[in-house]
């Protein structure tokens, strides 16, 4: 993921991003403030026609209310019905002379649909003559009215304001009481869609208006909405213009205006779609704008990965291919003049680094071959000072025929050392040099020194590096052998494992190490220590990690019965198999 934030690529694409975003951004949100704006307007249009017709309800429905406060106190005929509750005849006359009353009103103010009065010690309820398309209709509305005035208690908000009561099912009418102080009420009764009428002449733009209750639920609807909820609580904070509602699949804006003096609400719903005809145009023009400016860009960023991220990806994919040894990777050309300059001068190093790493190479083998050569011979003074001192202490002693002995040796032990063109032997012929070597420290130590060695078959045919053993059984002889009571014996057991491996142990009878120098071996810290000292171990360990590198094996330990023990483990090779290092 790192990569990937670094990469050229992506730095392209968050550049133009943080062009073409805000870009596109801007021009949806001048889309959307636009298209907000024109909501206002019209919002704030409609808003005005709201109060303005709401006031005239408000107006009307006060004038019916003081019409009913005003006969209560003087109509005499009111005050005399609670006084003739027990005379039939004349109770009945009284109660005629309040409907010619109520009726000679409301024939000349039609702002309620009836007005009533109801008893409410005989339960009777009388009406002006009620206007209606059905006689279930006029059943209801009686109903309605009655199952009211024999529920309504004194203190009820009737009595205080218009109510919206439900006559009939999804219809609505507003309803006002007035207490006459001798269990009389006088009521008057309004449709809400009659009040509407007026409503609808409001140019509402393909709209239409409606009164909503204070729970937000639709009560008319002159475009035939099924019942819908509204948040009420917006009409009455003045900073709230509008809400937006949907219907079959259509935005309306919705604005809202209460009537002091009732609990409903008259509410506008405009369409949308209508309202921002005018918009239309240039919405799409924005709208085809940005997705054109997005296309844009994603073509841009196609052509600009064609002529510099695929050249880019090339040569990077070029130079891993170089790194990882594949020498022999070049790179098209390119159509892009620049890049066609860096692919040309690409091959041309390549070409030079690969001939240069050859000839590098090549030079490390001559050096290491050399090397090798170099740390083959270094044994050979390294014995010949310890040879020399074992003839002088012969010499001595004046035994003539030992000394001829330990000069056949030597010769035979330096015939071998000096072969440097030589840079494997077989096990067998450096099984022979051992004997040689063995038999000078014999020479030099008579019957104190004896030695055994064990080949497997098929293992005298191993190719090994020369002078590979003799550094250990040197050091066996100068730090294990103390003059014991017993002689000092050397064993030498090589053998095939599985896998084509080739293990040679050498162990002795000596003191062994000490705890102190085994740790150090076993780690290696020990060899890396020695100045110049233990120089034919550190020469073996060099030999073998450049010839054979991790397939080998070192090891070094104490055998269980005393005496130093060493193992080393190396891959099965015969001298046709071997190769030249």
């Amino acid at each position: 993921m790192s990569n990937i934030k670094h990469s050229l690529r992506f730095k392209l694409i968050i550049g133009f991003s943080i062009i073409v975003v805000p870009l596109v951004i801007l021009l949806l949100y001048n889309n959307y403030y636009a298209s907000n704006i024109i909501r206002e307007q019209v919002a704030d249009s409609n808003k005005n026609s709201m109060i303005l017709y709401s006031n005239q309800i408000e107006a009307a429905l006060n004038k019916e209310t003081n019409f009913l406060y005003n006969i209560a106190v003087e109509d005499p005929n009111i005050a005399a019905l609670s006084q003739l509750l027990d005379d039939p005849d004349e109770y009945y006359l009284a109660k005629a002379r309040i409907l010619n009353t109520l009726t000679r009103y409301h024939r000349f103010d039609n702002s309620v649909d009836l007005l009533f009065i109801y008893s409410v010690e005989k339960q009777d309820l009388f009406s002006t003559p009620i206007k209606t398309q059905s006689y279930e209709e006029l059943q209801s509305i009686k109903t309605s009215i009655e199952n009211l005035v024999k529920d309504v208690r004194p203190d009820s908000a009737y009595f205080g304001e218009w109510k919206a009561i439900e006559y009939s099912e999804h219809q609505y009418a507003l309803i006002r009481l007035v207490d006459t102080g001798d269990d009389f009420y006088l009521g008057a009764f309004v449709k809400l869609e009659n009040l509407m009428i007026p409503l609808d002449l409001i140019h509402l733009e393909e709209g239409f208006a409606s009164f909503v209750n204070n729970r937000g639920e639709w009560m008319t609807s002159t475009a035939g909405i099924d019942p819908h909820r509204l948040n009420a609580s917006l009409a009455l904070e003045s900073n709230e213009l509008y809400q937006v509602v949907e219907k079959d699949d259509r935005n309306y804006i919705v604005v809202m205006n209460p009537i002091n003096g009732t609990d409903v609400i008259l509410s506008a719903f405009v369409p949308e779609a209508r309202m921002l005809k005018n918009l239309y145009h240039f919405r799409k023009g924005i709208i085809i704008l940005s997705v054109g400016v997005f296309c844009i860009l994603i073509i841009y960023l196609a052509y600009l990965n064609d002529i510099i991220m695929k050249p880019m990806n090339n040569l990077i994919r070029g130079m891993r291919r170089i790194k990882h040894g594949n020498w022999d990777t070049r790179l098209h050309s390119s159509g892009s003049k620049e890049f066609a300059i860096i692919n040309e001068t690409f091959n041309s190093m390549a070409s030079q680094i690969h001939e240069l790493k050859i000839s590098v190479y090549e030079e490390q083998i001559k050096a290491h071959k050399a090397e090798l050569k170099h740390l083959q011979l270094q044994i050979n003074p390294h014995f010949l000072l310890n040879s020399i001192n074992i003839v002088y202490n012969l010499a001595e002693i004046k035994n003539y025929s030992v000394i001829q002995l330990m000069c056949m040796n030597l010769v035979k032990y330096f015939r071998f050392t000096t072969k440097t063109n030589q840079i494997v032997v077989t096990i067998a012929e450096e099984m022979e040099h051992m004997e040689s070597y063995i038999k000078i420290q014999q020479v030099r130590f008579p019957g104190r020194v004896t030695y055994e060695i064990h080949i497997s078959d098929g293992a005298e045919k191993a190719a090994i590096p020369p002078l590979l053993i003799q550094p250990f059984i040197e050091n066996a002889i100068k730090y294990g052998f103390d003059f014991m009571d017993h002689p000092f014996h050397i064993a030498i057991y090589i053998r095939l494992l599985e896998h084509e491996r080739l293990e040679i142990v050498i162990s002795d009878n000596g003191n062994g190490f000490s705890e102190e120098i085994l740790e150090k071996l076993q780690t290696g810290g020990y060899l890396e220590s020695q100045n110049g000292e233990h120089l034919g171990i550190s020469n073996v360990q060099y030999r073998l990690k450049h010839i054979f590198g991790q397939q080998t094996q070192l090891e070094f330990d104490n055998a269980p019965d005393s005496g130093a023990r060493i193992r080393i483990a190396l891959p099965f090779r015969t001298v046709e198999k071997f190769t030249s290092y």
